[in-house]
């Protein structure tokens, strides 16, 4: 006999933590059989998602099963997202590579991938990473900031597994950063700027180079390592920031792409006026002027530090002290 034998809804969660509701609808064809269907409800609440299946039910006993929604492909249907371990290599290949992002950007990739993903989600599936996973990664001893960078990176990954189709939207987890908190900027002032400034110069002309690049015209470490005798122009009194110098010592456009021109103080151009040049770079090496590495820079800038009784810290620092000098 024709009629409904009966129609159920329920809610599904995934391992992600998102959710949807469920439909289970069953008829008695006019043949006697039992035609049962088990779909993904559109609704968002209980009340639509029971609509939507008695709207199903209907059509059912009107027209019958003969014309069902097409099922998937069985290859498709069985097929499960593959391993975090697994999609990070296409990922690398496909997204870093193929859009030719900064070398160092896939050596970022790289060093967190294997310092915190791959030993925390390197055997899970895409899709079994939810809530607990990203909550497990937040309460590792690592700094608020260190352990933002990291769910960053994982929500770049994840998005593109989405974009390709390798993972279901409903599945993505939400990503949400730690609270930082805000910190005021290291810089000098211009008592310990100029301690550090006269350090610099009774240690040998290239660190004193060094200390001014940074804090009298603002050079970033790359760009001081990268600044060659040919962009020095002292009849106009300019420095041309051409270039820089990246971690694998390859030549590349400033940050952001943009060159730019600026202007030379008195200290720097007395500095660079009695400089002796011995290669075609400024911050260089004493013995034949080749470019030193940026663990060379950190350890030359932390001698004239710590002779000028200052703190060791990174060369960013000058930086932050030329932006609050110009400030000022």
């Amino acid at each position: 006999m024709l009629g409904a034998v009966a129609v159920t809804v329920r809610r599904r969660t995934l391992p992600s933590g998102a959710s949807y509701w469920q439909t289970d609808v069953r008829v008695r064809l006019a043949d006697g059989t039992v035609h049962r269907e088990r779909r993904k409800s559109p609704g968002r609440t209980r009340g639509q998602a029971l609509r939507w299946a008695r709207e199903r039910e209907a059509h059912l006993l009107r027209r019958g099963a003969d014309r069902p929604p097409a099922p998937a492909p069985p290859t498709a249907r069985a097929s499960r997202p593959p391993r975090f371990a697994e999609f990070v290599d296409r990922f690398l290949r496909d997204h870093v590579e193929a859009n030719r992002l900064a070398p160092t950007t896939r050596l970022h990739y790289e060093a967190v991938l294997r310092g915190h993903l791959l030993p925390a989600l390197g055997d899970r599936r895409l899709d079994e990473i939810g809530p607990a996973q990203l909550q497990a990664l937040k309460r590792r001893d690592l700094k608020a900031s260190t352990i933002n960078g990291v769910l960053k990176k994982l929500r770049v990954i994840l998005g593109r597994a989405v974009a390709w189709g390798v993972l279901p939207p409903e599945a993505l987890p939400r990503v949400t950063p730690l609270r930082e908190p805000r910190a005021q900027p290291a810089f000098y002032d211009f008592a310990e700027y100029a301690r550090l400034a006269r350090a610099a110069a009774s240690l040998n002309p290239s660190t004193h180079a060094l200390v001014l690049l940074g804090g009298d015209a603002g050079l970033r470490r790359g760009e001081l390592r990268g600044l060659r005798w040919r962009d020095v122009h002292l009849e106009r009194n300019r420095i041309g920031v051409r270039e820089q110098l990246t971690q694998l010592n390859e030549r590349r456009l400033p940050k952001g792409d943009k060159t730019r021109e600026l202007p030379i103080s008195r200290p720097l151009r007395a500095c660079l006026e009695g400089m002796p040049r011995r290669g075609e770079h400024v911050v260089a090496r004493l013995s034949d002027g080749h470019h030193i590495s940026g663990a060379t820079l950190t350890a030359n800038l932390a001698r004239a530090q710590r002779r000028a009784g200052l703190e060791p810290r990174g060369p960013h620092v000058l930086r932050h002290t030329f932006c609050c000098r110009t400030a000022a």
